[in-house]
């Protein structure tokens, strides 16, 4: 978030933004604030020249020039060759009837190089003065030079309210049709007009926390946290601003200022639940999975037993997500909970399941719906488009895209291609999407999201299309009877093992999606333990997932590996991130010099890091999905626990696909023997190492084509059993022919 914050730095500063937020205010006359934003700029960095300056001038604003004198002064320091700098001085100089500084100054600043018309009005000024004799001069009354107007009048005469009520009633006009904008899910034009009402009226925080909460929706984050940042001084007393906030700055694993808006967002309002949503992301995002459920709960209740306005299916699927993270709950266990909260989603609306009218043709070409919030810059695009690619030039079918997600990007307009039809209907309402999704007559509706953030579960709930499909977005069941197959591969879920933990039934692709490596990924490196003479386990799993039984597991590993180091990547900015994994450590009996903890960065330094790394280690329960095929790309195999839950099982799915069974446990001794076998055959690993990506070539996963073929005959089977009035069943489709 740091940037260059000296006077003339590029806009996108976020002091400097901050720094026109605080002129703007001074502008409308909003003094007392602006004074205190500048006090807080000086704080975060007392040499910003363009702070140092605004605040000098507005002490001269409030005719006390000498106050603002080392301000200006400050500012002329840092910034010499600014002409208003020198200016501002003059004028403080001047307006404290100090003439005689202000024309040894003036000459001082001619020397310089100072010159211009505003130059040259001053001198006037100032001769004036000196020519009358004044001994103390009034306060200046034109404007300075930066533009910022002289000190309104005191006055409370009836021209001025009446401007000021005018002023208020356009701003209301104005807030209202921007309203009506994000009520029509025009969130570009909304996004403008929240802009300009930021300009406009800088004293008014509606524009503010609108505008940073559709920076935030579009991917804009760090501009989004200073629109927000705004909206809460403005609005101090408004908890959905502070959410707002907390959540953006979760994003940006900000993670102790998140926790204090969040906190301070259910200070004001103990009953905006969407606070405690946010607050539960921002623990699980860190592993306090305890607080999290705590909190989770706590929302879940408060949406039970009040009238507040809860995003129900998201708070229920978050802790579904986060259930899904607990290593002391079992398959059976985490089955129930999702067929309880699919009740919950679904059991007023299956009474009213539409009978549907779609043509009864064995042979015709489907309508096929995808419905995600991930059709951007996401990992599941990784997954999905190279089989979207596919789909859309096969002339039985007709592809329509319902994309969740305000935030476009050159890979929504990518997969956008590859559709027919495509419907932005973030803004819909569940009713209102689901009928829309009716009235294309869709025959087959997939869901890639399952119970992960910007799901639509309400809308397969109310089964708007005869056929409905959940695959890739999340590793188990939805717990919808509305949903009816489940796309999976034996390897992820092995037949006759999973088929209860599952209220769809299980189709069996030849493999799993197929994943597109970065196109700039380095070549694979030797393997580094040949060079350093022991292993170096690692991992890049977000932090969230590395609760107290992965670490524990990884910790026996490295206790039985005694010259064994370990890197983990992806820690979060905040210092005591690392010192609280160090600890964690500590406690199984692993000292802090084996571990090398490195900071999330860029594509190519995390995919770099695989250079110094032997073997990754997977988390348990929750493992890894789109890290390990990284790790796989890059010559690293991970070593994996398939445990009873669906997705404890991922890991092992991707070994498995690619015929790597020896990176596969079955329980935790089982991990560590595995582990010590490649400690003890270096050179058997290397082979590995060199390996993996013709292994992959050759692999079902790096075969699109396959799996497409594959997808479209699992559809048209789908689709004769519901035209014979079948029910759904589990089968497998077997694999067309190699990959191209």
């Amino acid at each position: 978030m740091t940037r260059d914050d000296a006077a003339h730095s590029p806009a996108s500063s976020p002091l400097d933004e901050a720094c026109q937020r605080a002129m703007n205010l001074q502008i409308a006359g909003r003094l007392e604030l602006a004074a205190q934003m500048y006090r807080e700029i000086l704080q975060s960095e007392p040499r910003h020249a363009t702070g140092s300056y605004c605040f000098g001038m507005l002490k001269v604003q409030l005719q006390e020039p000498l106050e603002g004198l080392p301000y200006l002064m400050a500012a002329l320091e840092a910034s010499p060759a600014v002409p208003d700098y020198w200016l501002g001085i003059l004028e403080a100089l001047l307006a404290a009837g100090r003439t005689e500084e202000a024309r040894e100054t003036l000459a001082l600043a001619r020397e310089r190089g100072l010159a211009g018309t505003a130059t040259e009005e001053f001198a006037t000024r100032l001769e004036l003065k000196l020519s009358h004799g004044s001994a103390a001069s009034a306060p200046c009354t034109s404007p300075p030079p930066c533009g910022i107007p002289a000190p309104a009048p005191t006055d409370t005469s009836s021209w001025a309210r009446i401007e000021r009520r005018r002023a208020s009633r356009i701003a209301r006009r104005q807030e209202a049709a921007l309203l009506a904008l994000l009520k029509a899910g025009q969130f570009a034009q909304a996004e403008a007009r929240a802009r300009a009402l930021t300009e406009r009226f800088p004293d008014r925080g509606m524009g503010f926390k609108t505008l940073g909460a559709l920076l935030w929706a579009r991917g804009c984050r760090k501009e989004g946290v200073v629109a927000l940042e705004s909206a809460t001084v403005l609005l101090p007393g408004d908890a959905e601003a502070h959410s707002n906030l907390g959540k953006t700055l979760n994003e940006l694993e900000r993670y102790e200022e998140a926790e204090l808006s969040l906190k301070r967002a259910l200070q004001i309002d103990p009953a905006f639940s969407a606070a405690y949503l946010n607050l539960a992301d921002m623990y699980q995002a860190q592993g306090r999975y305890a607080e999290a459920e705590a909190t989770l709960r706590s929302g879940i209740a408060l949406r039970t037993h009040a009238a507040v306005d809860l995003p129900e299916n998201l708070c229920h699927s978050s802790l579904l997500f986060l259930l899904s993270h607990n290593p002391a709950l079992d398959g059976d266990s985490l089955f129930a909970e999702h067929c309880r909260i699919g009740a919950l989603l679904e059991s007023q609306l299956r009474s009213s399941w539409p009978r549907h009218s779609n043509v009864a043709d064995e042979d015709r070409a489907l309508r096929v719906g995808l419905v995600s919030g991930d059709f951007c810059n996401h990992a599941v695009a990784n997954f999905i488009e190279p089989v979207l690619s596919r789909l859309g030039r096969c002339a039985g079918l007709e592809l329509h895209g319902y994309y969740n997600n305000p935030a476009e990007d050159s890979v929504t307009e990518r997969l956008r291609g590859y559709m027919q039809h495509w419907n932005l209907v973030s803004a819909l309402p569940d009713p209102q999407m689901a009928r829309r999704i009716m009235d294309d007559r869709i025959d087959i509706l997939l869901d890639l999201s399952g119970h992960t953030s910007m799901n639509r579960l309400r809308v397969f709930a109310r089964k708007p299309a005869p056929i409905q499909i959940s695959w890739i977005g999340y590793p188990g069941t939805t717990g919808l009877r509305a949903m009816d197959y489940y796309l999976a591969d034996r390897h992820f879920l092995p037949p006759g093992e999973f088929d209860r933990h599952f209220t769809e039934k299980l189709v069996y692709l030849p493999t799993g999606a197929p994943f597109q490596p970065h196109p700039a990924a380095p070549p694979i490196a030797p393997l580094p333990a040949l060079d350093k003479g022991h292993l170096t386990l690692g991992s890049f799993n977000r932090i969230g997932k590395l609760n107290s039984a992965t670490i524990a597991l990884w910790s026996q590993l490295l206790r039985a590996l005694p010259d064994a180091r370990m890197l983990i990547g992806g820690i979060p900015p905040e210092p005591h991130q690392s010192d609280r994994l160090i600890e964690r450590f500590a406690a199984q009996g692993v000292a802090a010099e084996r571990l090398r903890l490195e900071p999330r960065g860029g594509m190519d330094a995390y995919l770099g890091l695989h250079h110094e790394v032997d073997i990754c280690l997977d988390t348990t329960p929750y493992s890894g999905g789109t890290t390990t095929y990284h790790a796989y790309w890059m010559g690293v195999p991970t070593l994996t626990l398939a445990g009873p839950t669906p997705a404890s099982r991922q890991g092992a799915a991707i070994m498995g696909q690619v015929g790597l069974d020896g990176f596969i446990a079955t329980s935790a001794a089982d991990l560590i023997d595995k582990g010590r076998y490649w400690a003890g055959h270096l050179a058997a690993l290397a082979q590995v190492r060199a390996e993996l990506r013709d292994r992959w070539l050759h692999s079902p996963i790096r075969g699109p084509e396959v799996i497409a073929a594959s997808i479209e005959r699992a559809f048209r089977h789908m689709w004769i059993r519901w035209c014979r009035r079948l029910p759904a069943e589990s089968f497998e489709v077997a694999s067309p022919g190699p990959a191209n």
